[in-house]
């Protein structure tokens, strides 16, 4: 086997199997809030990049969301994308994630700078005056995994931002997606399936795929990584949920003179699959679920 970057393949073995003693010993991670308590540049770049798709998306999709229900899947530890739901109308935001959402002078600050720009609808309603500032009635934060969240009522529309490449259970995730989402309602994903953390940019956004799947799952523990789907793998479940594929947008694609030279390296995995799906790297996803969908939240 002719291995690809073997000092991160060697960084990722150690702290994966240093994350797995730490599971057998009973050691918590220690809380970390990686974007607002980072760099603020970088997280103010980040959460534009974010809320500008949304916003133009949103726009692309021509319904009119005033007074509707919306949740968010694995927001993080920012608010961007429920101030800018609630300036678009919404009446009420379910936010669903595990890890705590800091409220303080930093998440206010990122919040009022993207309320400043001209063109998006932030408009920093998210959070109310106070020491420390005071999540609005129309947030709610629900604390749980996606596949553990019960929600008080279906949502219209439910938004993530790179999150299912992470998910372990494709059919799992968007049977849920489909219990919490009313009949017409609306979901829009956004992916990235090249190499995260130690074989994010500037390598090459596929060398990951190159290595057999024993090793990947060698040095990345279940829950800890991106899982390495492609695509194709993607739709197919939304799909057997009995969901529609409304449209798929490419952000980005693996160039193809890359992709050329990489193909025989690949996992077999890949090279079963035309170049075309092994090429989408970044994809918005737009699903709709049928008015005649058989699964209710009373189900």
């Amino acid at each position: 086997m002719d291995l690809l970057h073997p000092y991160q393949v060697c960084r990722a073995i150690y702290y994966g199997q240093r994350w797995r003693l730490k599971r057998f010993l009973r050691i918590p991670d220690r809380p970390v809030n990686p974007v607002v308590d980072g760099d603020p540049e970088l997280a103010f770049e980040r959460h534009l990049r974010i809320c500008t798709l949304l916003d133009k998306s949103m726009a692309a999709l021509g319904s009119d969301f005033k007074g509707g229900v919306a949740c968010e899947i694995g927001c993080g530890d920012c608010l961007s994308t429920a101030d800018l739901l609630l300036g678009l109308g919404f009446e009420k935001i379910y936010l669903i994630e595990k890890k705590p959402i800091v409220l303080n002078d930093r998440q206010s600050a990122l919040l009022m700078r993207l309320a400043s720009l001209p063109g998006l609808p932030n408009a920093m309603t998210c959070l109310v005056d106070g020491d420390p500032p005071v999540l609005n009635n129309k947030v709610q934060i629900i604390p749980e995994y996606f596949e553990n969240a019960e929600l008080p009522e279906q949502v219209d529309f439910i938004f993530s931002n790179d999150v299912i490449e992470h998910v372990e259970d494709l059919g799992g995730f968007f049977s849920g997606c489909a219990r919490i989402l009313k009949p017409g309602g609306l979901m829009l994903h956004k992916f990235d399936l090249s190499g995260h953390e130690f074989f994010e940019d500037p390598l090459p956004p596929l060398d990951f795929q190159t290595y057999p799947r024993w090793l990947y799952e060698f040095m990345f523990p279940k829950y800890r990584r991106a899982v390495g789907n492609f695509a194709d793998t993607i739709f197919d479940e939304i799909r057997k949920q009995g969901l529609e594929i409304a449209d798929t947008i490419p952000i980005r694609t693996a160039d193809p003179s890359y992709l050329s030279k990489i193909w025989p390296s690949l996992r077999k995995a890949a090279r079963e699959r035309s170049s075309e799906i092994v090429a989408l790297l970044d994809v918005v996803v737009i699903v709709r679920k049928p008015n005649h969908h058989p699964l209710t939240r009373h189900q």
